[in-house]
C-alpha cells in the first residue's frame, strides 16, 4: 500500500476570467459587457445593403480587407433584410478597411471605412443593377453611381453624403443629402438617409417628415418605419409610435423583428437600464431562437445578476448556434466556475485556450493545480493532459498525472510520468517530492 502524499500548494498566480461587459453602447449589436481587454472587440459596423429603390438586398457577399493588414480578410453575406455585421478590435481602429460588395446581377461597389474604437456605426450601402449601372455610366459621361434614374447632380451629392455619413460627419452628410433632394425631390434613398441623419441629430419632426416621404415613394419601408417609431416616441406621440411599431413589426419577419428588439435592448443597456435590456434580449431570443447575440447578452447579464445557472444555459445556447466565441466562452467559464461544475470546466477550458491567446497551456496547467489543491483529482489530470496537448513543454503536468496514477495503484504509469517530470524539471520545487514518491514505487 503506497503511503499517501499531500500535494503542496503551488505558488501560481490566480487565474480569474471576468465576465465581459460593455466598453461601449450596444447600438446595433452587443459588444462585450465587461471591462474588455486591450484587444477586445469594442467597435463595429452594422450595415444594410439595399437596391436603388431602397429595398433590402439579401445574399450580397461583402469582403473586408485592409491595405495595412495584409493578413486580414473577413467575408460576410447579407441576410434577408439586407443587413450584415462586421466587428473590429479596439487596436484596429487606426487602420482603414475596404469593403467590396458583390452580387450577381448587380454592379460591384467598393467602400473605404475607418472603424471607431469605441462605438458601433450604422451605415447603408446601395447597389445598382448591372444593366441600370451601364446605362447610368453612359448617360453621365462615365460616372459610376450607386443610384440610378436621377440626375447627375443628385447622384454625386447622394454618394458624397454616404461618404460623409460613413466618416461620422453628420453635418456634411445632411448638407449633401439635402443637395441630392434639391436636385431630385423624389430620390427615395436620400429621404431615408436624411431621415436617419436628422434622427441622430435629434431633429425628430424633420426626421419624421422625410421618413413619411420615403414611404410615399415606396423606398426603404422598414428603415423609414424604424425612424418613424423613434421620432414619434421622442416627440411624445406615443399612440402613433405604437401604431408605427405595429406596422414595422408586420413589415419585418421574425428574424428582423428580433434584431430590432435586440437593438432596443442595447440602447436600454447603454442608458443604464439593465432590467429593460434583459427583458428586450429575452424577447429577441423568443422571437428568433437562432439569434446568437441575444443569448450571449442574456448570459452576460444573468451572470452579472449572480444567476450562474441561467447564465450557463444561455451561454451554452449561444455557443451551440455558432463557432466558439471568446466572449461567450469566458461567460460560460465563469458560470461553470461559480457553479462548481468541475468536469464542465475541464471540457470548456481547452476550447477557451483555442481562441484566447492569453488562455493557453500555462493557464490550463494553472487550473490543473487549482483543481488538484481543491481535491478534484480527475479534473486536474484532465486539464494537465489538455495543457500538454496545447504545449508539450509543460512538463509540470506530468507531476499531477504521476501522483494520480500512484493514488490509483497504477505504479508503472506513475513511474513513467514522474520520470518525465524529473527529466525535464530536475530543480522544480516539487522534484524532491517526486523522487521520494519514486522510491515507494520501485
Amino acid at each position: 500500500m503506497i503511503r499517501p502524499y499531500r500535494l503542496p500548494k503551488l505558488r501560481l498566480p490566480t487565474l480569474r476570467l471576468r465576465a465581459p461587459s460593455p466598453a461601449t453602447a450596444f447600438a446595433l449589436l452587443v459588444p462585450l459587457l465587461a471591462a474588455a481587454p486591450a484587444a477586445a472587440q469594442t467597435g463595429g459596423l452594422r450595415g444594410q445593403v439595399t437596391d436603388a429603390g431602397g429595398d433590402p438586398l439579401p445574399g450580397v457577399r461583402i469582403t473586408v480587407t485592409s491595405p495595412r493588414q495584409p493578413s486580414f480578410r473577413e467575408v460576410r453575406t447579407t441576410e434577408d433584410d439586407g443587413e450584415f455585421l462586421v466587428r473590429f478590435l479596439a487596436n484596429q481602429a487606426q487602420y482603414r478597411f475596404v469593403l467590396l460588395f458583390e452580387k450577381a446581377g448587380y454592379r460591384p461597389i467598393e467602400q473605404s471605412i475607418q472603424p471607431s474604437a469605441t462605438r458601433l456605426v450604422r451605415e447603408t450601402f446601395v447597389m445598382e443593377e448591372a444593366a441600370a449601372a451601364a446605362a447610368s455610366v453612359e448617360a453621365h459621361g462615365g460616372l459610376g453611381s450607386v443610384v440610378s434614374g436621377t440626375t447627375n447632380a443628385a447622384i454625386e451629392a447622394f454618394n458624397a453624403g454616404l461618404t460623409a455619413q460613413k466618416a461620422g460627419d453628420l453635418a456634411a452628410a445632411r448638407a449633401k443629402f439635402e443637395a441630392a433632394l434639391a436636385a431630385d425631390p423624389d430620390l427615395g434613398p436620400a429621404h431615408v438617409a436624411l431621415a436617419q441623419v436628422l434622427l441622430d441629430q435629434k431633429e425628430h419632426a424633420a426626421a419624421l417628415e422625410h421618413a413619411d416621404r420615403a414611404q410615399e415613394l415606396g423606398s426603404g419601408r422598414a428603415a423609414a418605419l424604424a425612424v418613424e417609431v423613434d421620432a414619434l416616441r421622442a416627440l411624445g406621440r406615443t399612440e402613433e409610435a405604437e401604431a408605427a411599431a405595429a406596422e414595422l413589426a408586420e413589415a419585418e419577419d421574425a428574424a428582423a423583428a428580433a434584431r430590432r428588439v435586440y437593438n432596443e435592448g442595447g440602447e436600454a443597456f447603454a442608458a443604464g437600464d439593465r432590467e429593460t435590456a434583459l427583458a428586450k434580449f429575452l424577447e429577441a431570443a423568443e422571437l428568433d431562437p437562432s439569434l446568437r447575440e441575444a443569448h450571449h447578452a442574456i448570459a452576460t447579464l444573468r451572470l452579472a445578476q449572480g444567476d450562474a445557472e441561467a447564465a450557463a444555459a444561455a451561454a451554452e445556447k449561444a455557443l451551440a448556434l455558432g463557432s466558439d466565441d471568446l466572449a461567450t466562452l469566458r461567460v460560460l467559464y465563469d458560470a461553470y466556475d461559480a457553479l462548481g461544475r468541475h468536469d464542465d470546466l475541464a471540457e470548456i477550458a481547452p476550447r477557451l485556450a483555442a481562441v484566447d491567446p492569453d488562455f493557453g497551456g500555462a493557464k490550463l496547467l494553472e487550473m490543473a493545480a487549482q483543481q488538484w489543491n481543491a481535491g478534484h483529482a480527475d479534473t486536474a489530470v484532465a486539464l494537465s493532459r489538455q495543457a500538454l496537448a496545447v504545449d508539450p513543454s509543460l512538463a509540470k503536468a506530468w507531476y499531477f498525472i504521476g501522483l494520480h496514477h500512484a493514488g490509483q495503484g497504477e505504479n508503472a504509469e506513475a513511474r513513467e510520468a514522474l520520470a518525465r517530470f524529473l527529466d525535464a524539471l530536475p530543480d522544480d520545487p516539487d522534484a524532491a517530492t517526486a523522487r521520494e514518491m519514486l522510491t515507494y514505487l520501485e
